[in-house]
């Protein structure tokens, strides 16, 4: 979970991939075969006769210089741009902020992230079933969302868990006033290892 669509991060690394994938395709194809070196010179020769009339004929005012640079410079700046926002989203949405609330004209409620956190984990450590819990806060849709997930014992019921971390989450939502949106997630175990469960709440 975090500010990055999936499906984005996914389409990207394809992309990337392809691309790595025909140039390293290309270069063995152009060191191994004449033909293909003879077409490929031919290409090259043909565009770079194109680029330089093209150049020539857009020249900037005052200048021996083509307007064309400016826009590939700007078109370069742009991509250089959404890559570095596209790079610092990566791992961002968890928040340290569960709640803030207005709740008057002199003041707001808030609440940590942590104190939820703390309250679940030691809500859940009192359960055998569960050899490990993991809870955290993101944001999603500017909204906070909770993240439990947890690791049960062998032989342990899927339904059973689900009913446990329903109940720590009911008496969060009883304790904090406002009921939480929350993502469970479980695994471990055979049975629950043959019937993953991932529930929105």
């Amino acid at each position: 979970m975090n500010n990055t669509n999936r499906a984005l991060n996914r389409s990207v690394v394809f992309v990337a991939g392809l691309l790595l994938l025909a140039a390293a395709a290309l270069l063995g194809v152009l060191a191994t075969q004449t033909a293909v070196q003879q077409a490929w010179s031919s290409v090259t020769d043909s565009t770079r006769a194109t680029v330089t009339s093209w150049l020539q004929a857009t020249p900037l005012a005052g200048t021996m210089h083509s307007w064309l640079w400016i826009v590939a410079l700007a078109f370069l700046v742009a991509v250089v741009v959404l890559l570095l926002t596209f790079i610092l989203r990566q791992g961002r949405g968890h928040v340290g902020r569960l709640i803030s609330e207005q709740t008057m004209d002199s003041g707001t409620t808030q609440i940590d992230s942590a104190v939820a956190e703390q309250a679940l984990r030691q809500a859940l450590s009192e359960h055998p079933e569960f050899l490990s819990t993991r809870i955290s806060t993101y944001r999603v849709m500017r909204a906070a969302v909770l993240k439990v997930s947890v690791t049960c014992r062998r032989g342990t019921s899927p339904t059973d868990v689900v009913r446990i971390v329903e109940e720590a989450l009911n008496a969060l939502d009883a304790l904090l006033g406002l009921r939480i949106p929350a993502l469970v997630q479980i695994s471990g175990g055979f049975r629950v290892r043959s019937s993953r469960t991932t529930r929105i709440r």
